[in-house]
Parts: structure tokens; C-alpha cells; sequence
């Protein structure tokens, strides 16, 4: 099984960039699906809590350099 997005974000917590923010942001929350490794899912979970433009393009640039670091069986669509 691939590595959750999650998992994968979480080693940017330290980093003060936009996805660091973001791996901050999703490690404070404590509802965070923390085993997805499915876009859409993702997607709408971040959608549901009315996340701003500027964090879905957060998102989905962390989530594009995801699929490409973990590849395999992520969920992208």
C-alpha cells in the first residue's frame, strides 16, 4: 500500500514554505482523513471545511508533487 498523503506531508511541517503551512494545518486537525491517498477524496474533505482558492492550489501542487515522490497506486482522480 502507497504512503497516505498524509504521511507523505507531514515531512514539510518544519518547512516555512505554502505546503509546509498546509502539513501544519492538516496536523492540527484532528478530522484530517490521515490514511487517503485519493485526490478526489481529499479533494472534498478540504472542500467541506471551506478551505480558501489559495489552499486548494496548495493542495493540489502538494498533492501533483505526491503523486510524482510516491507514485503506484495513488488515487488521482
Amino acid at each position: 500500500m502507497a504512503k497516505s498523503f498524509y504521511s507523505w506531508l507531514l515531512q514539510f511541517k518544519n518547512d516555512y514554505t505554502a505546503i509546509g503551512d498546509l502539513a501544519r494545518d492538516v496536523n492540527r486537525d484532528s478530522e484530517f482523513p490521515r490514511r487517503s491517498i485519493s485526490y478526489r477524496y481529499l479533494k472534498k474533505y478540504f472542500e467541506s471545511k471551506h478551505a480558501c482558492d489559495a489552499a486548494m492550489n496548495v493542495f493540489v501542487e502538494a498533492f501533483t508533487q505526491y503523486k510524482s515522490e510516491v507514485g503506484g497506486s495513488i488515487i488521482s482522480c
